[in-house]
């Protein structure tokens, strides 16, 4: 029996509160739920990532590194992995600036026509903004925050940064449910039209 999984994904550490709630497919790889998660959450996909389940590593092996202990993301599915449990699940984006997410399972449910999984994955709504990409992991978002919060202060060292995202339009409380749902659709989009191509090319 096919299944969908809700995941509710928390940026840890932000405050106020960044969240997203997103239904995938059992058979959704890792790889896939890592380019979902970035397509609602507003990340841009430019850095690194790996999940933590069971102190088990997934995410891009290093082909120069044999002894690298790390699973290849693409050949795991979530429902493999989790198989209805709700295991305590990490996904870190970014490296360098380390954001950590907690991936919660809320519900597991059977999946009752091809048209519900053809909907998939999809986004059930969520709250705030996340992080300007390079704006330095949770201490660096704080202080942007606080210099956005007076941006006539030029003495802050957050100052250029912060005038720079308020002329791009940022909004720390800003959330499109819909605007995320379309980033995840071209990400559908994107696999139905490459079939043909290997999953390491579009997942």
């Amino acid at each position: 029996i096919r299944c969908s999984y809700q995941l509710h994904i928390q940026l840890s550490e932000s405050k106020p509160a960044i969240w997203r709630r997103l239904v995938v497919a059992d058979s959704t790889s890792l790889a896939q739920l890592h380019r979902t998660i970035q397509a609602a959450m507003g990340w841009e996909n430019r850095h690194g990532f790996a999940f933590e389940i069971a102190g088990q590593r997934y995410g891009q092996p290093n082909a120069d590194l044999p002894e690298d202990p790390t699973m290849d993301a693409r050949r795991y599915t979530i429902g493999q992995l989790l198989q209805g449990r709700a295991l305590a699940v990490r996904y870190l984006y970014d490296f360098g600036d380390g954001w950590l997410h907690r991936v919660k399972l809320e519900a597991c449910t059977p999946i009752g026509s091809d048209a519900a999984l053809m909907s998939l994955p999809m986004c059930l709504g969520g709250r705030n903004a996340c992080p300007p990409e390079g704006c330095g992991g949770t201490a660096g978002f704080a202080d942007l925050l606080l210099a956005m919060q007076d941006l006539r202060n030029t003495e802050h060292p957050g100052h250029k940064f912060a005038r720079r995202q308020h002329a791009s339009g940022w909004d720390a409380k800003h959330f499109d449910i819909t605007h995320a749902q379309a980033r995840i659709h071209a990400l559908q989009l994107l696999r139905t039209g490459s079939k043909s191509k290997p999953e390491s090319a579009v997942a």
